[in-house]
């Protein structure tokens, strides 16, 4: 049986959660971890050989990783405003490549990406997870069916609030600090991390787990979007720079309106089995929405002109058919998806579901999102990433 070596360039708390998951699939082999902040590549090689039984080799610059390790696929699980960068250098040296959502920090490094995979060949996935959910997939099928009959309107939200974030870096250990204290501002040692920097600051950044599971039901691509936001003073979170909310509308090419929010800093209520995500789309002939509530009673719902509402108790995050090792992953069973659908790829020479070019169409969307917001509401225009593939 083919063994694919992996290498896994950033250990922090989204590694832990996959270290004994991805590792399940039998043809992956994971060879080396990486990490530059003090200690934490020590950490997760523990983790790992605690979880799976087994040694990891371990490195403390990427630099050192390149030179010394041998290995055939790389999970890059670093910084998002860098991950794109060191994607494309892997791609250039023959590597296949998964990135964390999301995919990339500016419309540049989105080109770039698309331009790595199309000179390379090399396998690229976004490890966006949520469009993996069993109801999603539900959805899924009964637009391929044509229940919907023409959907006109698509809307989900991402309102997860934490009372303490990791909002700053240590700039000697490269450690995060989680904390409800904004004096590490003032504090020469600390410097914002690339959540406080970006994705609590300007929330709509973070967009991949909403856009990502409606453009896989409605088909098309954001092509128009303009976005405002509260202050960049957070309201709820005092003293932090972050707006708490930021809200788009979207215009996609299969004329689609999309609505969609984000933040981080201000309390909300869960939703069942899917926390912090809520889902809608309306069709001509259906519509459906996700439990707004954690609410034993609470659940999906659809509604047509002949039946009226009806509740999905069916509706579910883990699929009940799908084998032990889906099951047992995070996310309500989502996070084994990826490794799956990577290593399918890389051995049967397929495009993965979330590809290079679905990936770029949910980060550049938020990009110019938050271009928006900062012009008052501005519409902005998303470049068409697949306008020279043939």
């Amino acid at each position: 049986m083919k063994k694919i070596r992996f290498a896994v360039l950033g250990s922090g708390g989204r590694w832990i959660s996959v270290d004994n998951v991805y590792p399940q699939h039998p043809q992956a082999e994971f060879v080396a971890l990486c990490d530059h902040a003090e200690g934490k590549a020590e950490a997760a090689a523990a983790h790992y050989k605690e979880s799976m039984g087994k040694d990891i080799e371990v490195y403390h610059s990427y630099e050192e990783l390149i030179k010394n390790a041998s290995y055939d696929a790389i999970i890059i699980d670093s910084d998002p405003d860098c991950q794109a960068d060191y994607a494309v250098n892997e791609m250039h040296r023959g590597i296949h490549v998964q990135t964390e959502v999301p995919a990339a920090y500016t419309i540049d490094q989105c080109w770039k990406l698309v331009d790595a995979v199309e000179k390379t060949g090399c396998k690229y996935q976004l490890a966006e997870q949520a469009r993996y959910w069993y109801f999603i997939s539900q959805w899924r099928e009964m637009a391929k069916r044509g229940e919907f009959g023409k959907i006109y309107y698509a809307e989900a939200e991402y309102l997860h609030y934490e009372p303490r974030w990791d909002w700053f870096r240590n700039k000697k250990t490269r450690l995060t600090m989680w904390t409800d204290d904004p004096k590490y501002y003032d504090d020469p040692e600390w410097e914002p991390s690339w959540r406080g920097a970006k994705a609590l600051a300007e929330p709509i950044w973070y967009l991949p787990h909403s856009l990502s599971p409606l453009l896989s039901i409605t088909g098309g691509r954001i092509d128009r979007v303009s976005c405002v936001g509260t202050r960049k003073d957070s309201y709820a979170s005092k003293g932090f720079k972050a707006r708490d909310l930021e809200c788009a509308l979207m215009y996609n090419t299969d004329d689609v309106i999309f609505s969609l929010r984000a933040g981080f800093t201000s309390p909300y209520g869960r939703k069942k089995e899917t926390g912090a995500h809520w889902y809608q789309v309306k069709g001509t002939e259906k519509c459906v929405e996700w439990a707004r509530t954690d609410l034993e009673d609470d659940c999906g719902k659809s509604y047509t002109l002949a039946g009226g509402w009806e509740k999905h108790p069916e509706w579910v995050c883990s699929d009940p058919n799908a084998p032990e090792e889906f099951k047992r992953a995070l996310h309500g069973g989502s996070d084994y998806y990826p490794m799956y659908y990577l290593m399918d790829a890389i051995l049967n020479d397929k495009q993965p579901p979330m590809d290079v070019y679905n990936a770029v169409e949910t980060a550049a969307p938020a990009i110019m999102a938050m271009e928006s917001a900062s012009k008052g509401g501005e519409l902005m225009y998303v470049p068409d990433f697949r306008r020279n593939k043939k």
